[in-house]
């Protein structure tokens, strides 16, 4: 059984660490901010060097500029702002849990198992959602693009997830906001 609201948002919160929207918490509660900034450092630092700088030099190159190239950019800076506003997201949801335990005295049950519940087949979309994606790609390739090598495939699968993430952290951000302001917007209804 769940017993606080940040162990029921547990999950959504992990899964947000490892797309970089937040600190790596092992216990929960107990961030680890060395960790993460080395993990949301390397890991940038390489999509930026290997994949995403190619893609603006070839278009800077060819005198062209397209929205989805901006779609990178915009990750990095949601990335940043949600680092750094971390500490505001728990202090949030510190806050968010007086307020359930205030009504919880009024008398309104709390439901942490059913939002963990709820939060679990938001996760299990996305992953859905991101598969779907790929195999979308993956289709469009087979048909579309001839090739002679299975390590091609590869590389262009790899490529296609690559220059895709950046709408997979976006969306998974949408979701944890999501989900909070929806928090927010019960309390406020039930108050």
């Amino acid at each position: 059984m769940t017993e606080t609201l940040e162990r029921a948002l547990a999950p959504l919160i992990t899964i947000g660490s490892f797309c970089d929207l937040g600190m790596f918490e092992h216990p929960v509660g107990q961030p680890r901010p060395y960790l993460s900034c080395l993990y949301v450092l390397a890991k940038w630092s390489f999509f930026t060097y290997f994949c995403y700088y190619p893609i603006f030099i070839n278009d800077l190159w060819d005198k062209k500029t397209y929205i989805v190239d901006f779609v990178p950019l915009i990750t990095i800076t949601l990335v940043l702002i949600s680092f750094c506003r971390f500490k505001e997201l728990k202090m949030c949801l510190r806050e968010l849990d007086i307020v359930d335990d205030t009504l919880e005295a009024l008398g309104m049950p709390k439901e942490y198992q059913r939002l963990r519940n709820w939060i679990i087949r938001m996760i299990i979309g996305w992953i859905l959602y991101i598969f779907a994606d790929l195999a979308y790609h993956s289709l469009y390739i087979i048909i579309f693009i001839p090739f002679s090598d299975i390590l091609f495939f590869f590389y262009l699968m790899d490529y296609s997830f690559i220059t895709h993430y950046p709408v997979y952290v976006i969306t998974i951000n949408v979701l944890i906001s999501g989900t909070i302001l929806g928090l927010v917007h019960v309390y406020t209804f039930t108050l």
